[in-house]
């Protein structure tokens, strides 16, 4: 959509009388609820090696956006990110992914310590 149809759409609506304003917020309300129920649902589906090869590809994309976080992914998309393990999936499940993949990002630069 472009911004001037945006702007548009905004005007008209500030010209609203308030019932109409009230129908108008619950339907965009119902409109975005159902947008994000069909995007939870919507689990991406392939063979284990299809899904790990998503979840690598935006891994190497990102490393370096999201080093030393962790993430939470559903397949190749974001769903959660955060200091810790609990922050990331926190988001993931509050955007309705229950098993998200979750994995601490490293940047390419870091030496990993094997802690002896």
């Amino acid at each position: 959509m472009s911004a001037e149809l945006l702007n548009n759409i905004k005007r008209q609506i500030a010209s609203l009388p308030l019932p109409e304003k009230e129908q108008l917020a619950a339907f965009l309300s119902e409109q975005l609820q159902e947008t994000i129920e069909q995007s939870s649902q919507t689990d991406v589906t392939g063979s284990d090696d299809d899904i790990r090869k998503l979840r690598m590809e935006w891994i190497k994309a990102h490393r370096e956006e999201y080093a030393g976080q962790y993430v939470a992914l559903e397949g190749d998309r974001l769903v959660g990110a955060g200091r810790t393990i609990r922050e990331a999936n926190e988001q993931a499940k509050e955007k309705g992914f229950k098993n998200a993949f979750l994995v601490r990002i490293t940047s390419e630069y870091e030496t990993l310590s094997a802690g002896w």
